[in-house]
């Protein structure tokens, strides 16, 4: 985007920048993208105007920061568990990934962006590059045969899923439907990694050199 947002070094216990950030953050929670204004955030977060505008000169430049900050968290989060080979871990932070997405601050967030997103190219393509790198950090952590159509179902799903809870508001019927789909996509991910296995030992078996034949003895 230009002009960029600044990227200078915070001052002082968690920096203006940071404080900015986050206030911003729990505005689109609290009430959606309607209410994000940069004189509003500044008054919140005890800022300066001139400080808010300093690291982030337009509206989009902070809605950009703030994106960027939440899908940093959910996919540092999927990068360490993408690291392990304990499937009870993978299988935890799916389910807080899972939270997290169909909360209803995201999903009064999300649904404001994307309205948004509608009418400026700016805001969409920001979405666009966060929800790929969403996707992708899903896939890595999924892994095997078709993991970005896995990592794009689960996402689709999942925003479903927060939609659908956000009308109804119905814990029980939310858990069982959650529990349904983590079921569904561990099974998927399991036989996704089965048949690579099996790929990968038949591919072993025909690169194996074949021993010569040895001629008939003589009589």
């Amino acid at each position: 985007m230009s002009p960029r947002a600044h990227t200078a070094p915070d001052v002082g216990a968690g920096g203006i920048r940071q404080r900015i950030l986050n206030t911003a953050l729990a505005i689109l929670h609290e009430e959606g993208i309607q209410g994000l204004s940069q004189v509003r955030v500044a008054r919140r977060a005890k800022v300066r105007q001139s400080h808010l505008t300093y690291y982030f000169p337009r509206r989009c430049d902070l809605l950009e920061a703030v994106a960027v900050q939440f899908v940093d968290g959910v996919v540092h989060s999927l990068g360490e568990v993408a690291a392990r080979s304990a499937p009870g871990d993978r299988d935890a932070t799916l389910r807080r990934v899972a939270d997290a997405i169909t909360d209803r601050g995201h999903m009064r967030m999300l649904t404001g962006v994307i309205v948004e997103a509608d009418s400026d190219p700016e805001v969409r393509a920001v979405v666009l590059r966060e929800t790929r790198r969403v996707q992708s950090a899903l896939a890595e952590l999924l892994g095997g045969e078709g993991a970005m159509d896995r990592a794009a179902l689960l996402l689709t799903s999942l925003w479903g899923l927060g939609l659908y809870d956000f009308v109804f508001q119905i814990p029980a019927q939310r858990s069982a439907i959650m529990r349904s789909l983590l079921s569904w996509l561990g099974e998927e991910t399991s036989r996704s990694q089965r048949e690579r296995g099996n790929r990968g030992r038949e591919g072993a078996r025909a690169s194996r050199p074949s021993r010569p034949s040895r001629p008939a003895r003589g009589r």
